[in-house]
């Protein structure tokens, strides 16, 4: 994965200051619930990291790509898959340290985050995964506050760090977004060796 070391230190960077900040919030209009919903900001930041990852995946030569030995997208899954460990790692201290969920909230985000970031990729290609992906948690934020100040089942970023719906979404979107970020990559390659 390009961008790797510049993305790892911005992932632990983000991770303890968002827990050591985590008082910090963004006032945001809600449209179904109370007047306005203060977003924390950590529950933001693990949205750079995940910038990085899109802007590194997009920095390749794609035609080397696909006849390359070793298929980058099993390294980019990979690399992936070891950041959001690192995040979650990280997190976990940073709760302990700090004494606040937010650590774990942000692990999970990022996780979540990221998949939605693929299957976006994937679906509306690099250029709307980046923005897509940014906006989401203001529209979470927005419609998916309910009246009593509480986020509904589907706004998954918004949920308290314990929270076992919110786990499972990231969980299922990382999957989910690792997958057809691997199979999108073989496609092409599984066409190319098969005799003519």
């Amino acid at each position: 994965m390009r961008l790797l070391v510049a993305t790892g230190i911005t992932l632990v960077t983000i991770m303890l200051l968002g827990a050591a900040a985590s008082a910090v919030e963004v006032p945001v209009p809600a449209f179904l619930g109370p007047m306005s919903f203060s977003l924390p900001m950590a529950l933001l930041l693990p949205l750079i990291p995940v910038g990085l990852i899109l802007h590194g995946q997009g920095r390749g030569d794609a035609a080397g790509e696909l006849v390359s030995v070793r298929s980058p997208a099993t390294w980019d899954a990979a690399a992936m898959v070891v950041l959001v460990a690192v995040s979650a790692t990280v997190g976990l201290v940073a709760a302990k340290a700090y004494d606040v969920p937010m650590g774990i909230a942000m692990g999970r985000n990022f996780a979540g985050y990221l998949g939605l970031a693929l299957l976006i990729r994937r679906l509306a290609g690099p250029a709307a995964s980046t923005t897509l992906v940014c906006v989401f948690p203001f529209l979470c934020t927005s419609f998916g506050v309910a009246g009593w100040g509480r986020p509904r089942f589907w706004a998954w970023p918004l949920h308290d760090a314990g929270s076992t719906l919110a786990l499972a979404a990231a969980f299922v979107l990382l999957s989910a977004g690792l997958a057809v970020g691997a199979r999108g990559a073989a496609g092409p390659r599984r066409a190319a060796s098969r005799p003519a």
